[in-house]
């Protein structure tokens, strides 16, 4: 006697309909496991199996992979796709070494993966002995290379501390400036890992601090026994990750800047504009990126991209109102194994268009944006653009085996890859010199420098109609 099956009339049409509109796709997975059991040109991932990793998640390492379990790969191309993905988990930054292999290969062209890791030490208190100068050349012919401009403390970095990528750094520095620091990034927050938080806030008083731009060039106002600027800043942020190469990130910031009298009413009243001593303000700070390079600490092809849009003065009681909006795009190319060709290209447009507070009118020569063969000067304004060429080619590859004296299992063997460069410069900025009535606008350079490292020329700036100003000074010639 056979089972019936009690269902209303109305429940038994829908089921048939219902395995109807399912049948095609239970149809086409068949027919699909049945090609590529048959087709020897491509392969199945059966299964990821990750070692060594300690203290990271399985799970960190897995969303950085391409491919998941049940994917289909072509073989011809596979040796390929599992380098790409072991350098992706190495620019995680969790590790010193990464393998990604077939450790088996069943029936029917499925095979078992396997990632090998090495995970770096987490704890790294870091003796702190850096220039209070702009770069090393600027301290070691302007400054005679005296100690006394020398900043020291110690940065702690503790990586990873729930496993989830997740970074604190804490630092205190003294000095002719002092800097009390802590920051917490955490990239993957959420389940979903692309949802990341950071905060952070730092304190940095200074017995020196520039008060004016003479010819291009920083004049510095400095007393040992006070304070001379006085600096508090504090952040909190997200970020969010949607896919493998692009991340977005959304902070506010607040700032709190403080000078002595003297520099406020004598030395420059344009320092926070109108002889203010106190510059407080409320930032919001949205930056974008993609990031397609091979290797993220020296990358040999693939590109850069970063659009970051500061907006400064929320509020209307805030000392400061000024937006910015900078654009980063970096281009990789490999012409040969052992040579490669990187181009950069960086500008910056700000608004509103008239003459900002001298502390917050750095351009060229400040931070990551500077010109190579020119670090003796700077250049203040609104607007910049700046363009870089750089060959790069290989000396010689090893890899370094420190055995029984290093007594961190991560840091036995280290890969070594010395290489040399051509720098080429093209700079194009222009920096703004305006007065309350007179705006007068002047490029500060604009030739092509080149040499090995770099050979400098000589560029000669055209003069500025007369007008004065504490915030950017043209009419020099750069030697």
């Amino acid at each position: 006697m056979y089972p019936t099956l009690n269902l209303p009339f109305h429940r038994f049409l829908s089921l048939q309909v219902l395995m109807l509109l399912c049948w095609p796709a239970f149809v086409d997975g068949l027919l699909a496991q049945e090609v590529v059991a048959n087709d020897s040109s491509m392969v199945v991932v059966d299964s990821i199996r990750v070692t060594g990793n300690r203290r990271t998640r399985e799970s960190i390492v897995l969303r950085e992979l391409a491919f998941a379990v049940g994917d289909t790969l072509e073989r011809s191309t596979l040796p390929e796709v599992l380098e790409t993905n072991r350098l992706r988990v190495l620019n995680l930054a969790l590790f010193t070494s990464a393998k990604c292999y077939v450790a088996r290969e069943l029936p029917d062209g499925h095979l078992v993966l396997q990632l090998d890791l090495k995970e770096s030490w987490y704890t790294y208190p870091v003796p702190l002995f850096e220039l209070a100068d702009r770069n090393f050349n600027v301290w070691w012919y302007e400054f005679d290379h005296t100690l006394r401009r020398v900043n020291y403390g110690i940065n702690w970095y503790q990586l990873n501390l729930s496993g989830r990528g997740d970074r604190l750094r804490l630092n205190a520095k003294f000095g002719d400036t002092n800097r009390y620091e802590a920051v917490y990034t955490s990239p993957a927050a959420t389940k979903s890992q692309n949802i990341g938080i950071q905060a952070g806030i730092r304190s940095s008083p200074a017995h020196e601090v520039a008060v004016v731009t003479n010819r291009n060039k920083l004049d510095f106002r400095r007393n040992p026994g006070n304070w001379q600027i006085e600096r508090l800043q504090a952040n909190i942020g997200i970020t969010w990750r949607p896919g493998f190469f692009s991340s977005q990130s959304f902070v506010l910031e607040y700032h709190r800047n403080e000078v002595i009298d003297t520099i406020a009413d004598f030395l420059n009243p344009d320092f926070f504009l109108n002889g203010k001593t106190l510059q407080r303000h409320t930032s919001f700070l949205y930056t974008v990126k993609t990031d397609h390079r091979d290797i993220r600490p020296y990358p040999l092809k693939g590109y850069y991209g970063q659009m970051e849009f500061r907006w400064n003065g929320l509020l209307p009681s805030d000392d400061l109102h000024l937006a910015r909006l900078r654009g980063e795009w970096r281009q990789y190319l490999l012409l040969h194994p052992k040579v490669s060709l990187e181009m950069i290209g960086v500008a910056r447009v700000s608004l509103p268009d008239k003459k900002p507070p001298y502390f917050n009118n750095q351009a060229l020569g400040y931070g990551g944006d500077y010109v190579n063969g020119y670090e003796y000067f700077v250049a203040d304004g609104l607007h910049y653009g700046l363009l870089k060429t750089a060959f790069h080619w290989k000396v010689l590859e090893l890899n370094l085996n420190f055995g029984q004296l290093m007594p961190l299992k991560s840091y036995k063997g280290l890969p070594s890859k010395p290489s040399s460069h051509l720098t080429t410069t093209l700079v194009t900025p222009a920096t703004h010199i305006t007065q309350p009535t007179t705006p007068c606008r002047t490029a500060c350079f604009g030739a092509m420098a080149w040499g090995w490292i770099l050979w400098p020329t000589t560029i000669a700036l055209p003069a500025s109609n007369g007008a004065s100003t504490t915030w950017g000074k043209a009419g020099s010639t750069f030697t």
